[in-house]
């Protein structure tokens, strides 16, 4: 009988998975973009909540681009990668977060953004980083939507509200269980 392989990255495996991921937040980011002058353009959005969310998206854009950059630079350390890939993975549930936020906290359609950094933490490959991301993503949407809940008291009750907490942070766990059923080598 086989002893069970663990999959191990390499540099090299890290360097491209990375450089895949950043540049797939690139159609990611364009998609937003795209978004934001459409409701613009409608005045779903006031001028002001534009500017934020722009001033966002450029800032991930910009963490972004120099991650995506220093990828190209094929650094031989295996710990400057890891430390980009949660550099990025930060900045997609930061950005998540003020989102949720801007878009009335448990009424939110923004919480599908924090699938971005648990899905980029899935094609590391390690279950460490995954639950980790999953466990962050959870801490920050629910700090995001209860500061909303009391910032805005009244928009909804405190049932509704831990109802959701409930769903979507165990809807995280749910997706990086998904995720890591492919980091080992089937049998079959």
């Amino acid at each position: 009988m086989k002893a069970r392989q663990k999959s191990k990255n390499t540099n090299t495996d890290i360097r491209f998975i990375l450089l895949r991921v950043a540049r797939v937040h690139y159609l990611y980011l364009l998609a937003y973009i795209v978004s934001l002058i459409i409701f613009d353009s409608a005045n779903l959005i006031t001028h002001e909540a534009i500017i934020d969310r722009f001033t966002a998206v450029g800032s991930l854009l910009v963490v972004n681009t120099i991650i995506w950059y220093l990828c190209k630079a094929k650094v031989r350390s295996k710990l400057f990668y890891q430390v980009l890939f949660v550099a990025l993975i930060l900045s997609d549930i930061a950005f998540a977060s003020a989102n949720v936020y801007w878009q009335r906290g448990m009424a939110s359609k923004a919480v599908a953004l924090f699938a971005v950094p648990i899905i980029s933490a899935g094609l590391y490959k390690s279950r460490s980083l995954v639950l980790a991301t999953a466990g962050l993503s959870s801490v920050v949407y629910g700090l995001s939507t209860i500061r909303y809940f009391f910032d805005n008291y009244g928009q909804g009750y405190r049932v509704e509200l831990y109802g959701e907490l409930f769903f979507y942070c165990s809807f995280f766990f749910v997706l990086a269980f998904m995720m890591m059923i492919n980091f080992r080598k089937s049998s079959e």
